[in-house]
């Protein structure tokens, strides 16, 4: 489902774009914003809120760009009537997800199902730059 949701939307966006130039943003010029200890976490990460969910008409809660620098970390945490995913642009970080740790790198897509719980550890010497992306489910 939640895949679906995504091509459905990238589609419906694409042909929007076509007619209507506000609906194009470049998510690396986004506004930055300074969030600590997000999620009773250690350190700061840097927010870029790219599209909210106003913008869709569909379940979508939000796109969002998320800089965790080198020994910060997103706390861990418990997610309700939403799916979330995790797409990894740059870096690599150690990542939690219910009882076990994973390495994740550059080019991995995590899913963080609803009811699901997930934190994130930058234990490397390099920013990790992701892409989260959250669908309501109960929408």
């Amino acid at each position: 489902m939640f895949v679906q949701t995504l091509v459905k939307l990238a589609f419906e966006n694409s042909v929007l774009a076509t007619k209507n130039r506000s609906m194009i943003k470049n998510f690396l010029t986004t506004e930055k914003q300074i969030k600590e200890n997000s999620h009773n976490g250690k350190g700061i990460v840097n927010l870029y809120e790219i599209w909210k969910e106003a913008d869709f008409k569909s379940g979508v809660d939000f796109i969002d760009r998320v800089v965790v620098p080198p020994g910060s970390a997103v706390g861990f945490h418990t997610h309700g009537g939403n799916e979330e995913m995790y797409i990894v642009l740059e870096g690599q970080a150690l990542m939690k997800i219910e009882d076990e740790e994973i390495a994740i790198r550059k080019g991995d897509m995590i899913l963080n199902p609803a009811g699901g719980s997930h934190g994130l550890v930058n234990n490397s010497n390099e920013n990790i730059d992701i892409l989260v992306i959250q669908v309501g489910i109960d929408k």
